[in-house]
């Protein structure tokens, strides 16, 4: 750019406006006067800023670097730590299989010996598999279901209610009720309690009852049946009855008393049923023809019986029986010497 020393004014752009750092100059005397040229700021010098720098030594270097290299070290230990926390529990989920060694039953406090109050609690979450023998010393409480591959074995269980399809059992003992659809016993089996058997029994070999049997139906025996005693308040037979021994009835005895024609003074007694017995009569003084005795039953018949009469000891001419459903009379078509006389009766319907 061209210079002027001469006094005309110039056109010269704006100067740009600096702010250098104020700094004290000795204030020039009056002798020494700066040139007209130095005057115009645009062949002035700006003053420079002295920045300060700083350069550190070594020993803070190495420090800056080994901070830096610690904090990338810890940084790597916990990225690997977290990372094995979730592989591990990844694994834990997954897992199928879990080995318990020995070393891990010591860090559990599983005691190996055998099993007592410990005081040990081991929980295992997944699906587990035991290979060898479980010995629980205690009770076992299964939330779930329990499935049973194989066989099982128990000296004593109670169930509340109990489903199987086959099962086969050495001895069963029902305190309670039993409710199956098909029971086969190939032993024993022992029922202390009540048994109703609603459906239809099939016994396919000897059926032995000790107590009492009540049967309140019918009772069908397709063989024979043998009894060492038969106490049946009603029997119906619709075939021949074969007795091989003796009929004893039992029962109490009818009622009886003397009729007319056995005289003043006149007893009669009875023993037997409303089946058969004896009667006796004491007949007195003025005895005549007519009714000796009357015989009641305890129990009326359904209709009329036959009764068959017969004397004991001495014949008596003239006797001759009348009978109803409740009961007979003998009688006499003339008049008996005073004294005793006995009559055998059977009575059938």
């Amino acid at each position: 750019m061209p210079t002027n020393t001469s006094n005309e004014e110039v056109d010269l752009p704006a100067p740009e406006v600096l702010k250098p750092q104020v700094q004290k100059k000795s204030e020039p005397t009056e002798g020494s006067k700066e040139p007209e040229s130095k005057k115009n700021s645009l062949f002035r010098k700006p003053n420079r800023l002295r920045r300060s720098s700083y350069h550190p030594s070594h020993k803070a270097t190495f420090i800056g670097l080994g901070v830096i290299v610690a904090i990338l070290i810890i940084n790597a230990v916990i990225f690997y730590v977290v990372f094995q926390f979730q592989q591990e529990n990844e694994e834990a989920v997954n897992r199928t299989e879990v080995t318990l060694s020995a070393d891990n039953l010591d860090e559990l406090g599983v005691s190996r010996n055998p099993v007592g109050d410990l005081g040990t609690e081991l929980t295992v979450g997944p699906d587990a598999v035991f290979n060898g023998a479980i010995t629980i010393g205690g009770d076992a409480t299964v939330g779930g279901s329990l499935v049973l591959n194989g066989d099982f074995s128990a000296a004593q269980g109670a169930f509340t209610e109990l489903q199987g399809g086959n099962t086969s059992l050495t001895s069963l003992n029902v305190n309670q009720s039993l409710d199956t659809s098909e029971l086969t016993v190939r032993d024993t089996l022992a029922v202390n309690g009540s048994s109703q058997l609603q459906g239809t029994v099939t016994i396919g070999q000897l059926l032995t009852v000790n107590g009492n049997v009540n049967v309140a139906g019918n009772l069908a025996v397709g063989g024979t049946l043998s009894v060492r005693t038969l106490g049946v308040n009603s029997l119906s037979i619709n075939s021949s009855l074969s007795v091989g021994g003796k009929i004893i009835t039992r029962g109490q005895a009818p009622f009886v008393a003397a009729g007319g024609g056995a005289g003043s003074n006149a007893t009669a007694s009875i023993s037997g049923t409303d089946t058969a017995g004896t009667v006796a009569i004491n007949v007195g003084a003025g005895g005549s023809s007519g009714v000796l005795v009357t015989v009641t039953f305890r129990g009326a018949y359904s209709s009329t019986p036959r009764v068959v009469v017969s004397p004991i000891g001495k014949s008596v001419g003239g006797y001759y029986v009348n009978r109803t459903a409740t009961g007979f009379s003998i009688s006499t078509t003339g008049a008996l010497s005073p004294g005793g006389y006995s009559f055998d009766y059977i009575i059938v319907q």
